[in-house]
């Protein structure tokens, strides 16, 4: 993956299938990723080009049902050579109301944390999710007017990327943000880890 500047965008295409346009704060373009469909592995992969010609990475749930069954699951991220990058941990129950995961490195160590800032939006987003007719109206507002942001912290407790969703109506859009300078060693790991982050959060806020 390319050196990139930040902030980075992460935006979905608005299609019938999920796809997602990562640029940097140049407007390069960094990767392409798409999501394969009706998969219970959550099976992505990261292209290097528009076309999807190059591929660069694979992403994909570890275990036969860890793509439905989301509140452990560890989806591992692999290289187009086959070795490791790492993987992006869900830390269990917790992410039923509230983001929570763990990056680990390709040896299994965590490296990076991520929380979401404002848990108690997901609360009140399901709530209102659980009221019928009215609630899917309000909660359409609801997702255009409050959107979430995650903090990604070091192993020493470090703020390093703040994640923020943008408003927008017929698309998803997120911008990554720098808290202090990142590090060549660190940036695949944690480009690769918010893709993740993203497709597994979109739907919230």
């Amino acid at each position: 993956m390319p050196a990139a500047q930040f902030p980075l965008t992460l935006e979905f295409k608005f299609s019938l299938f999920t796809e997602l346009r990562v640029t940097d704060a140049g407007g390069q373009l960094v990767a392409v990723v798409k999501e394969k469909t009706f998969s219970i592995r959550d099976e992505v992969k990261v292209f290097s080009d528009e076309s999807r010609t190059r591929q660069l990475y694979g992403m994909r749930a570890q275990g036969l049902m860890a793509g439905a069954l989301d509140w452990r699951a560890k989806r591992l991220i692999r290289r187009a050579d086959g070795s490791d990058v790492g993987a992006l941990q869900a830390q269990g129950m917790r992410t039923l109301w509230a983001a929570s995961y763990e990056l680990l490195d390709a040896p299994g160590h965590v490296r990076f944390t991520i929380r979401d800032d404002q848990p108690w939006l997901g609360i009140v987003e399901g709530v209102i999710g659980a009221v019928p007719f009215i609630g899917d109206l309000i909660a359409m507002g609801f997702d255009y007017l409050i959107n979430p942001t995650y903090t990604v912290t070091d192993a020493g407790g470090e703020p390093v990327l703040r994640v923020r969703k943008r408003r927008s109506l017929f698309s998803r859009r997120f911008v990554v943000e720098a808290l202090r300078p990142v590090q060549p060693q660190e940036e695949e790991l944690l480009t690769l880890g918010l893709v993740q982050l993203v497709l597994r959060e979109r739907e919230r806020g």
